[in-house]
Formats: C-alpha cells, structure tokens, sequence
C-alpha cells in the first residue's frame, strides 16, 4: 500500500482533500428491511469487481467513469483488458492471476464442490476510483441485469 508521504505533493493534497470531504458528507439512507438471504448452497453469484476490467472490443474506461462493463462468464482470459491506470496501481497481479481481481476459477470450483448453487453467466465491472455516489445509477442497472439472470448474490471484489 502506498503511503501519502511516497505521493507527490499534489497527489498526496488531492487524496487528503477527497478524505475530508467523506468526512464531512452526511449518509441519509432510507429505511430499509433486512433480509435473510439464501444460504449460499442455494445461491447463484455473480462477481463485481473494482479493477476496469473490459473486453477488447468494450469502450475503456476512462477517468472518472461512472459506467460498467459486462463479462462473459465463459471469456476468454485473452480477451481482457485492464483499463485502470494510476501511478499508485500495479497491475502485476491481474497479469499473473486473474484471480487475483475476478475470481472466476474459484467460484467455479465453489459450484462443482456444491458450496454455492452456482456462477452468474454475466459479471461487471467498474472503475473503482470513481466516486461511489456517482455508481448509483449504475448499480441499479448492474441489479436489476443480476435479477434478470436469476443471481441471487454479488460478490463485490474491491481492488
């Protein structure tokens, strides 16, 4: 993890001026019941990862973005791209494991092990350094795409 001293200056600035400001925002969430959710035996998962992954032939994300990609839960691993880029992001670990930021392998060895009921034909993804209240529309999209396939669980991988 990077720390604010190894930042520039104005980068460091940058960050401390966003922290702040979460700081100092007010939450006003409306009231919602808790649900018991099914165990995961009985659920199907779809995966939401932070790490601006896309398919070659998607538009890349760019900064900023308050957008998603969909991802074929059959892709081929060569057709993705990591548009994330940040001086303070090392790609490395998606190069080596995909895994790593869209853990497809595992939760296919959960389904075939019986643990989870089963994986979601579709996941998304975002640009995780995107200011979350600019995702709302997004994430009501992405939900409403989940219930359409019959997910019943999102795991979100933050990168």
């Amino acid at each position: 993890m990077v720390r604010l001293s190894d930042l520039h200056p104005e980068e460091a600035e940058h960050m401390l001026q966003r922290a702040e400001g979460l700081r100092r925002r007010e939450f006003d969430f409306d009231a919602t019941s808790w649900i018991t959710p099914a165990p995961l035996a009985e659920s199907t998962i779809a995966l939401i990862t932070t790490a601006a992954l896309h398919r070659r032939d998607d538009i890349p994300f760019r900064f900023a973005d308050t957008g998603f990609r969909q991802i074929p839960d059959d892709i081929d691993r060569n057709d993705l791209v990591q548009s994330h880029i940040s001086v303070n992001f090392d790609r490395t670990h998606y190069q080596r494991d995909l895994n790593v930021v869209l853990p497809l392998d595992r939760m296919h060895e959960l389904a075939d092990a019986g643990e989870i009921d089963g994986v979601s034909p579709m996941h998304f993804s975002i640009l995780g350094a995107t200011d979350a209240f600019m995702l709302e529309p997004s994430a009501a999209e992405m939900a409403e795409r989940m219930h359409n396939l019959g997910v019943n669980t999102a795991l979100l991988v933050p990168v």
